[in-house]
């Protein structure tokens, strides 16, 4: 099942463990499980955007570091991707912003690691 932010489809939650990148350009959410949160018990702790999901370094080891201290284990880290095919990084830039000013996910305010 998907999982729909601010009326944009993103993809069915993976565990980010087990997570297999395309590569093409979107935005990314980082979920923890919530069981107070509906249809689905996750919860986005952080919204990012990139150029090319597959490209190194994407999910820096830091940011990691903080999804699982918020999701309390590395299992508890999930993903889900919004397709963006032909964007330009200020539309996804854009984008981002206005998911991060809806759903105030902790990661986002409280580590500002998005550039």
């Amino acid at each position: 099942m998907n999982i729909i932010f601010d009326n944009n489809e993103f993809s069915k939650p993976t565990r980010i463990v087990k997570w297999e990148p395309p590569k093409v350009a979107g935005l990314y959410v980082i979920l923890k499980h919530d069981l107070s949160s509906s249809p689905m018990p996750l919860m986005p702790i952080y919204f990012g955007q990139t150029r090319n999901f597959a490209e190194q370094g994407l999910l820096k080891s830091h940011e990691i570091c903080n999804w699982v201290k918020e999701a309390e284990s590395e299992d508890g880290v999930f993903i889900a991707i919004y397709l963006m095919l032909g964007s330009i990084e200020e539309e996804r830039k854009v984008m981002v912003a206005e998911l991060i000013a809806k759903y105030r996910p902790v990661c986002n305010k409280k580590y500002k690691s998005e550039k």
